[in-house]
């Protein structure tokens, strides 16, 4: 794990400690006090002696001091414990543990997605997900599913990541705060903006009558108060006030509703906003991000102001009141006109660039949980090059890295069963994914190119649709060559044992002819498979890899590292052996 977290770890234990001993005697100390308090109150009451009542006073007055220091030493205990909460979530990164957490990612989503384990139960989503909010789990599935990525966007997001990735402090006061906001799991801020009316405009006449009868009732309030004018008068234009609240009340309760349920959620960004708003970047996009939640601290100031004087409106007492004397209703509604005509859509875009921070933040995992990563190149050409790139999901001490490099190859890697064919091309494409969203990869070099990436990996039948495997792994095939006749845009294509839902003859017909109209396209093809007759195509594009394995006293022993030329052997049988399938 990264160095400067492990400190922090170490010093939040620490000043936990030292924060719970505090804890502790200021308990004691409290109670003593307590005790010295209720001693000498008792012997007033008994005597009626005022300096036991002053000694019972002051001891009173240090009770309540060291009640609040004491409350807030148990808060900061919390905060301690919500770091390392924080922290061992870093951790279990480390292990199987995160596999065990709760993510709510239902939905359905494009083949490489799912063939790439990017979403899924034991997925990448799921191992670098570090947002609280569900608008920003949103961002972050968007981002994984490739639906808009360009040089531009990668390039920006990799400069903010960079910075990001040396503000540990940061990010753990970021991620602390969000997750102290109630139900923050369940709540998107960004659809809360629908229950906002973007065409409602206040009537001017109702205006111009408020502002008058507000205006008559408070010179009457002031003549009967001198007596001037009898107080009926100003009682009179006092009902006529209330009576017009009332009628503002009913014509506008939709609004009334909208501004409860509103400001109540947003009001509770007031503390990450500020946080935000007082960091220090350097980062061009990073700093962007923080001036549109500054400027949404303006628009969030003014519904916080609102919600304010909605609570008066709800109370009998302030309602009459401030309706006598101010039009209140009326208040409210011109001040939530103004809102949403003038300052609505820096809150809708502050809120968007919160959830580009979870989303940003979430991106950094892979920098905190492992020791080899670099920032991706981006190639101008048709090529990947890597060296000692690894499986991001994988233990990153168990797992064994590979060096990798190919143009505008047909890459076809055979190998006995479980020796790593489909992990590592599983292993470059998580790492492409990282890499269009300018994130870190678990590799030490790793150069990519700009492409649309297809998957036929793990396909499946679908009894409901009357499709079967091998008319599944059709489909994925069409949907690439359909995709090269409409589109110029290069593609990175991996084919998990192509054709293997149908029999041998149609399968070595079916793969010799896909590779055939593949080998035409602007692509980079990884395809695994057991059927060695692809491997002597003749098709200068054609690459062939393998992996390997030895046996030692009856066992397989895997390596899992890539190698050039075509596999010479074959474990199946041996499998079968130790299955007790055959004899």
């Amino acid at each position: 794990m990264d160095q400067k977290l492990s400190r922090i770890k170490y010093e939040s234990i620490i000043k936990k400690k030292i924060k719970e001993q505090k804890s502790n005697t200021l308990s004691y100390i409290r109670l003593v006090v307590f005790i010295l308090a209720i001693i000498p109150f008792i012997v007033y009451l008994t005597t009626k002696n005022y300096l036991y009542l002053i000694i019972a006073l002051i001891f009173f007055f240090f009770f309540i001091i060291l009640v609040i220091i004491h409350s807030r030493v148990i808060k900061e205990i919390k905060k301690i414990n919500k770091y390392l909460e924080i922290i061992s979530r870093y951790e279990n990164r480390l292990s199987s543990k995160w596999q065990e957490e709760y993510l709510n990612q239902e939905g359905e989503y494009a083949n490489p997605i799912i063939d790439l384990d990017i979403i899924g139960n034991n997925s990448l989503l799921k191992y670098i997900n570090f947002t609280n909010s569900l608008g920003g789990l949103k961002k972050l599935i968007s981002a994984l599913s490739l639906t808009n990525y360009n040089k531009k966007t990668i390039i920006n997001n990799q400069s903010s990541i960079k910075e990001l990735k040396d503000k540990q402090n940061f990010i753990l006061d970021f991620q602390y705060k969000l997750s102290n906001i109630d139900n923050i799991k369940e709540i998107d801020y960004s659809a809360i903006f629908n229950y906002f009316n973007p065409h409602f405009t206040e009537n001017k006449k109702i205006y111009l009558i408020s502002l008058i009868l507000s205006i008559i009732t408070i010179i009457t309030a002031i003549l009967s108060l001198f007596h001037i004018l009898p107080i009926y008068i100003f009682l009179i234009f006092s009902l006529i006030q209330l009576a017009y609240a009332y009628f503002m009340s009913s014509r506008y309760q939709g609004e009334f509703n909208i501004i409860d349920k509103t400001a109540r959620e947003f009001s509770y960004l007031n503390d990450i906003y500020k946080f935000i708003s007082n960091e220090e970047f350097t980062s061009v996009s990073n700093q962007k991000l923080q001036r549109n939640i500054k400027k949404g601290q303006d628009s969030l100031d003014s519904l916080t102001k609102i919600a304010s004087l909605n609570s008066y409106r709800l109370n009998f007492i302030t309602y009459v009141i401030f309706n006598i004397f101010f039009s209140l209703n009326f208040l409210i509604i011109h001040r939530y006109s103004n809102l949403i005509h003038s300052k609505l859509n820096y809150l809708k875009t502050s809120i968007s660039s919160l959830e580009e921070f979870e989303k940003l933040i979430s991106f950094t995992t892979i920098c905190f949980v492992k020791k080899q990563t670099s920032l991706p190149i981006i190639s101008d050409s048709l090529e990947i090059e890597t060296s000692n790139i690894k499986h991001p999901l994988l233990n990153e001490n168990l797992c064994i890295s590979n060096n990798f490099k190919c143009l505008k190859d047909i890459n076809i890697i055979t190998g006995s069963n479980m020796s790593g064919k489909t992990s590592f091309m599983k292993t470059i494409g998580i790492n492409l994914v990282l890499a269009y969203n300018g994130a870190y990869v678990n590799s030490s070099y790793f150069k990519f190119p700009l492409a649309k990436i297809f998957t036929s990996i793990n396909v499946k039948d679908d009894i409901s649709k009357g499709i079967s495997t091998f008319y599944g792994e059709l489909k994925r095939i069409k949907d690439i060559l359909d995709y090269s006749e409409k589109n110029t845009e290069p593609m990175i294509i991996f084919i998990d044992e192509i054709f293997k839902g149908t029999n041998y003859n149609d399968r070595i017909l079916g793969a010799k002819e896909t590779l055939k109209q593949l080998s035409s396209l602007n692509c980079i093809v990884f395809l695994t498979t057991h059927d060695f007759e692809l491997c002597t195509l003749d098709n200068k594009i054609i690459k062939n890899y393998h992996f390997s394995e030895e046996y030692h006293r009856d066992k397989i022993v895997f390596d899992y590292k890539i190698k050039e030329g075509q596999c010479k052997t074959t474990n199946a049988k041996y499998l079968m052996k130790q299955m007790k399938i055959i004899k």
